[in-house]
């Protein structure tokens, strides 16, 4: 499946009355982002305000210092310099404090040209240089994790019937849409151990939103594939706090809605490093609050931020990067990740996408 602008068009259509609804009624919007095939839901309620970010970390070096930035918005002064062009890795940026880099989670993988939540999928993440592959994870009827968006398999795939209902062999059965035939990789579901085992192998950390009824078989194959370090946990707040007490060794991420949900997170997970805000638009107030916690921030950017990309302008983007979000999910990574690298190179945010 090649990528086309033709696709990026559509996704601008299709986003447009996403946009349209953000900017009326009382001029916020009142939850998360949706994805560009319209299957995300939108989560959480209106964030609190904040403003504000913290230094950036450059250096991968020992003896390198942090470059401290401090824009009118809090976010870094965009055009500042950015200091040695060696990033820390993903973990390592996601761990210390002073590390600003923006991090990159590809949703559903490189999607654009692959069946989404395949293994091609993750490959192609890591060949567009993310940071993560977000995936979901689903069970089967026989208590198997897969990865698979939808409660059902007839989006995407050539079968019919709920993934809950289904086997592990009646789903590995079923062949992905818009696969490449001449690619295993891209024709099978694959299971979450699979993935795990895949993003270790690219060096790949995996942003897991975790849809599975039973949380518990999700962490224990996060377990067995000895995947503490590489899988980054996503759910709700309420199911967050009910793993926490059991996986203080896990990486998790808890969407939150406000500063008041935050400090419930952070009192209950003592070691927690970041969360998700679940809103369409950047909150400066809310990861200004965040980072004075000690916890960074991941927002989904597609609504506000991909949308106007497939219009020819990074002014989305921008409104996230001057208020100092850690970790951007998006659906166009294959322009984000070069967008940012012209950023890096030049210490000037582009005006216009940067076609790969």
């Amino acid at each position: 499946m090649k990528r086309t602008y033709a696709v990026v068009f559509s996704m601008a259509l299709v986003f447009s009355m996403a946009l349209i609804w953000v900017s009326c009624g009382s001029g916020e919007a009142s939850g998360g982002n949706p994805d560009v095939g319209g299957q995300e839901e939108w989560r959480g309620e209106d964030g609190a305000p904040s403003e504000g970010v913290g230094p950036v970390d450059w250096s991968a070096e020992e003896g390198v210092g942090a470059e401290e930035t401090t824009g009118e918005s809090g976010g870094g002064d965009v055009g500042a310099d950015m200091g040695p062009a060696v990033p820390l890795g993903a973990l390592e940026c996601l761990l210390a404090p002073e590390c600003g880099r923006v991090l990159v989670a590809a949703h559903r993988g490189d999607h654009a040209d692959h069946p989404e939540n395949s293994l091609a999928s993750i490959r192609g993440a890591a060949a567009l240089g993310a940071d993560f592959v977000e995936v979901d994870s689903r069970l089967t009827a026989d208590g198997a994790v897969v990865l698979m968006h939808d409660g059902t398999v007839d989006r995407t795939t050539d079968g019919e019937g709920n993934v809950s209902d289904l086997t592990l062999e009646q789903i590995r059965a079923l062949r992905l849409k818009g696969a490449d035939a001449d690619d295993p990789e891209s024709l099978r579901v694959p299971t979450l151990a699979e993935a795990l085992l895949l993003a270790k192998e690219l060096g790949l950390m995996v942003y897991l939103d975790q849809k599975a009824e039973n949380w518990e078989a999700v962490v224990g194959v996060v377990r067995e594939t000895k995947s503490e370090s590489v899988a980054l946990i996503r759910d709700g707040l309420g199911t967050v706090l009910a793993m926490a007490p059991t996986c203080p060794d896990l990486l998790l991420m808890p969407a939150v809605a406000d500063v008041a949900e935050l400090e419930t997170a952070l009192a209950a997970i003592p070691d927690l490093i970041i969360v998700e805000l679940s809103y369409a638009e950047a909150r400066p107030d809310f990861v200004a609050a965040a980072h004075a916690l000690g916890i960074k921030v991941q927002q989904d950017v597609m609504a506000t931020g991909d949308t106007f990309a497939t219009m020819g302008t990074t002014k989305g983007w921008l409104t996230f990067l001057e208020a100092g979000v850690d970790l951007w999910q998006s659906d166009l990574p294959h322009v984000l990740i070069p967008t940012l690298e012209e950023y890096y190179d030049s210490g000037e945010f582009p005006s216009e996408p940067v076609k790969p």
